[in-house]
């Protein structure tokens, strides 16, 4: 065993933090997904695409793992107006959104948590050790920021610091590679789970199953503990028409605002690429509900955009001051009525093409 490996894993970041002109990847599980099976040397191509009068390299990884997993048919609201409803991967019970993640790209895996006791320490320094060791990242959950994913592909000090990316590094204070890696001693305190990536067996789901997923992530009403699907755009509209925002103070406001503007995000790269991956889905079984339902994806994320716009220009800094004119919440709330109504229209689609 060294001491130090290090492998040569593409970045994970949020838009705009990878360094390179890469589209929106602001979803750590499936970015993190793609940057394992890339340096596995699994075929998912890299494209060049043109969106917002800008060119971006698409890696198309991303939006195989973020709809076979299911996250890209989602939608979650939690009831204290919590930021943790912006990770996706909770629109399953958790270990299952990873698990279709995997049956998609066709490996074995081993999903270890720490324990209740926090004493196996040991243990998935051990594992983590071996696997980077093989040549294999490691998936973890925690560590930085919150518990969502994060690539470990290296180690040092005989495995007492982890190194690798997070979509949060820049966020926290902690130690860096020269190649801006992050290096964590304290790894163990914060984590949740590792997943370690076995053998390759080969894809052990059809575009059907993926398509039954989807649909029963849009009918749920909860998943793990909060408000899911059509029932989150009706808490998600009472919200945003709650009268009571017109006499807020200014840093309420903007809490309120950065809740409401980043949900807009969320869904519209959900749907984006979602969108995309069923609109190929659909060539490929000659199926015109699919297509259908890809088409409602895309139009929900070109009406995410028009939500944005009734505060200004996206980016706007002072745009959350919008927000708390009423009737501005009122043109908002109508825009998301279309785009629940799509969501409804894709439900419908998703039911015809999985009875098909």
């Amino acid at each position: 065993m060294c001491s130090k490996k290090v492998l040569d894993v593409l970045k994970v970041g949020f838009h705009g933090n990878t360094g390179d002109n890469r589209s929106p990847e602001d979803f750590a599980f499936p970015a993190c997904m793609t940057s394992l099976m890339q340096y596995l040397g699994e075929d998912y191509p890299i494209m060049e695409i043109e969106a917002h009068n800008r060119k971006y390299t698409l890696r198309t990884g991303n939006q195989h793992f973020i709809t076979a997993s299911g996250m890209a048919f989602g939608l979650l609201w939690h009831r204290e107006y919590c930021m943790s409803c912006m990770d996706l991967t909770q629109v399953n019970e958790h270990n299952a959104t990873i698990k279709h993640a995997y049956d998609w790209a066709g490996y074995e895996f081993e999903i270890i948590e720490k324990s209740k006791e926090g004493n196996n320490r040991g243990y998935i320094k051990e594992k983590i050790i071996k696997s980077i060791d093989k040549g294999i990242p490691v998936l973890a959950f925690g560590i930085i920021g919150p518990p969502e994913c994060l690539i470990i592909n290296g180690y040092d000090d005989n495995g007492d610091v982890v190194i690798g990316w997070s979509h949060f590094q820049e966020w926290e204070k902690c130690d860096k590679e020269l190649n801006g890696m992050f290096r964590k001693a304290d790894w163990y305190e914060e984590l949740w789970k590792i997943v370690i990536t076995g053998n390759k067996i080969g894809r052990t789901v059809t575009f059907k199953d993926v398509l039954s997923l989807g649909l029963s992530v849009m009918e749920k009403t909860e998943s793990e503990g909060y408000v899911a699907g059509i029932a989150a755009y009706d808490e998600w509209i009472k919200y945003v028409l709650n009268v009571d925002l017109d006499n807020v103070d200014d840093e309420t406001l903007k809490v309120r605002h950065e809740l409401h503007h980043n949900l807009v995000g969320n869904l519209a790269e959900a749907r984006c690429f979602g969108g995309d991956f069923l609109f190929r889905l659909s060539q490929e079984m000659e199926d015109e509900n699919v297509k259908g339902a890809a088409n409602c994806f895309k139009d929900i994320h070109d009406l995410c955009w028009k939500a944005w716009g009734v505060l200004g220009e996206y980016g706007q800094k002072d745009a959350w001051k919008g927000f708390r004119n009423n009737e501005n919440r009122k043109k908002i709330a109508a825009v998301l009525e279309e785009i629940k109504s799509l969501d409804q229209k894709a439900i419908a689609y998703l039911r015809l093409a999985v009875k098909s």
